[in-house]
């Protein structure tokens, strides 16, 4: 039976889902959505083999660093459930449309502004952190919150670079983004909830309550 930090990571996840969903389903449906076409994974659009090579290489770090800063996450990966179902459908939906609005979106319209490749690179990682802090307001460590959106900023500006070194084209940043939410999800937010932001899992925690009751 499922504790409360988990039916409330869960709700922050379908509810993320769904908004994200949202345009993909349209233009899956025939619409004509230009944001989310050309996304750089069919066949004959790819983006060069460097560009996917780092993509490679930042989300085995990326996952590497969170497995050694937050151990709940390793422990967590042989876990088989509707918990775990719910994080690969958030992994792919964040994965897509996060690309999308921070990559595409953000770092095009800056550079229409006139805004070189530093700036692009800075802004789509800091404001990419930013709003990673809003799963962060139903944390229960509010140091470890700042700490995620910091780590945050960074993976946003290295996925930045990576959309500059693929031509701005969006597939690898889309398969990094998505291999590491696949692994990380949902017990990256779980564990922000739970407070369990330290060896101790956020199970043990719940269940330790669950008894003194």
């Amino acid at each position: 039976m499922w504790n409360k930090e988990r039916w409330i990571t869960a709700a922050i996840l379908l509810g993320a889902t769904a908004v994200m969903m949202f345009p993909l389903i349209m233009s899956w449906s025939g619409r004509n959505i230009p944001m989310v076409q050309e996304l750089g994974l069919a066949r004959g659009t790819w983006a060069p083999l460097h560009a996917w090579i780092a993509a490679l290489l930042f989300a085995g770090a990326y996952i590497a660093y969170t497995f050694r800063v937050l151990p709940f996450v390793r422990e967590q990966q042989r876990e088989v459930s509707l918990f775990k179902l719910i994080g690969v459908a958030a992994a792919f939906a964040s994965g897509i449309m996060e690309e999308v609005v921070f990559r595409r979106w953000l770092m095009d319209t800056v550079q229409s502004y006139g805004i070189g490749s530093a700036g692009q690179v800075l802004l789509s990682g800091v404001i990419f952190g930013l709003f990673h802090l809003v799963w962060h307001a139903f944390s229960a460590d509010r140091r470890f919150s700042l700490y995620g959106a910091a780590s945050t900023v960074v993976a946003g500006a290295a996925l930045a670079v990576i959309y500059l070194l693929g031509g701005r084209n969006l597939g690898p940043c889309i398969a990094a983004h998505v291999l590491i939410n696949l692994v990380v999800e949902p017990w990256l937010v779980l564990a922000a909830v739970s407070g369990a932001t330290s060896a101790k899992s956020a199970l043990d925690r719940s269940q330790n309550r669950a008894k003194t009751r």
